[in-house]
């Protein structure tokens, strides 16, 4: 099945997310801490995750063993996408636009540009002025190096509207890896890529895992990539299946709420703004507007339920979020992030 994101709400609530750059920097106030099995992704142990996560159906944080032997038989391979990739480039090549204090930044390799014209999703979230401007800069190439990826970005914005906040739109990776250089970086997000629709050579690079294919029935609903520039954000939702999320670079901070909890969350803001809306319904209003600000404040705010949890994942940790357990993900660094998940029975 494939989802995309449309003007009217679409009737389904699997995740939509989109760069939200200011919200990384506020303080909130701690939850308790997402269950954890000791054992990573790879190696853990089926009957122990069936019985602590799958059957009860509750979240539990696997924590990537960099130091540990894999105890796999060898024929699955780990996910392990960082090095090939990505390269790390001395900060020196871009002093004009990166802070002295940087040592290196985080660029996508020349395996990656072997698939720039692959046509991906993307989503826009422009949440102040000052980004607003940058746009518009971009728009308007400045020299010849930058007329390409002009260009592409003024066709992607298309109607562009100096008042809209959010943009939903389908362009080459070629756009997200010209953003990446620091001298032109916007926070675009690769959201929701379907795997079914990448090339091979990535679809064997993100092989799926043992617990997804034999925890349960082996039913596999979708499978997906999310990559950002700068920071991501996604807003307070449920899943229709269960999730197996796992962050490739980058570190993100998932909080997690039973789903009578989110559901009280979620009415409590319908009611603050005057809507009636339902919560097995999702469309745009949860990446703009009111709902989208209320929903951040109840999560990441002072006013936030202490009924819920969270976990900081990184590179090569893994999440399993629970069918109908609502949650909100955002990265607490900032650079290229990047995450793959499968949803699943």
């Amino acid at each position: 099945m494939r989802l995309r994101l449309i003007s009217t709400p679409c009737q389904t609530t699997k995740c939509k997310r989109g760069p939200y750059r200011s919200i990384a920097m506020r303080k909130y106030h701690s939850l308790p801490s997402v269950q954890t099995i000791n054992s990573s992704f790879d190696d853990v142990n089926l009957d122990e995750f069936r019985q602590e996560a799958f059957i009860p159906m509750k979240p539990i944080f696997m924590k990537s063993m960099e130091d540990k032997v894999s105890t796999s038989s060898g024929k699955e391979k780990s996910i392990d996408v960082t090095a090939k990739w990505f390269r790390h480039v001395p900060s020196t090549q871009f002093a004009k636009v990166l802070p002295s204090t940087k040592i290196s930044t985080l660029l996508p390799s020349q395996y990656l540009h072997s698939f720039a014209d692959t046509i991906l999703p993307y989503e826009l979230t422009v949440d102040s002025d000052a980004l607003r401007k940058r746009i518009e800069r971009l728009m308007q190439p400045s020299n010849q190096y930058h007329m390409i990826f002009s260009e592409q970005l003024r066709q992607s914005l298309e109607p562009y509207d100096s008042t809209k906040s959010f943009y939903h739109f389908y362009a080459p990776f070629s756009l997200f890896l010209s953003a990446t250089n620091p001298a032109c970086t916007l926070p675009l997000y690769i959201a929701q890529a379907q795997m079914t629709d990448l090339p091979t050579e990535l679809q064997e690079d993100l092989p799926t895992p043992r617990v997804v294919k034999e925890a349960g029935k082996g039913d596999i609903y979708d499978a997906n990539i999310w990559m950002g520039i700068s920071t991501s954000y996604t807003p307070l939702h449920k899943d229709p299946n269960p999730n197996l999320f796992i962050q490739l670079v980058s570190k993100k901070r998932v909080r997690l709420f039973p789903p009578a909890i989110g559901v009280g969350i979620y009415h409590n803001v319908q009611q603050s703004i005057g809507a009636s809306g339902i919560a097995s319904m999702r469309g745009e209003e949860m990446m703009e507007g009111p709902e989208r600000s209320l929903l951040e404040d109840r999560v990441w705010g002072e006013r936030v339920n202490d009924q819920g949890f969270e976990v900081e994942v990184g590179p090569g940790d893994a999440l399993f979020i629970p069918k109908g357990w609502w949650h909100s993900i955002r990265s607490s660094e900032s650079g290229i992030n990047a995450s793959v998940n499968w949803w699943f029975r």
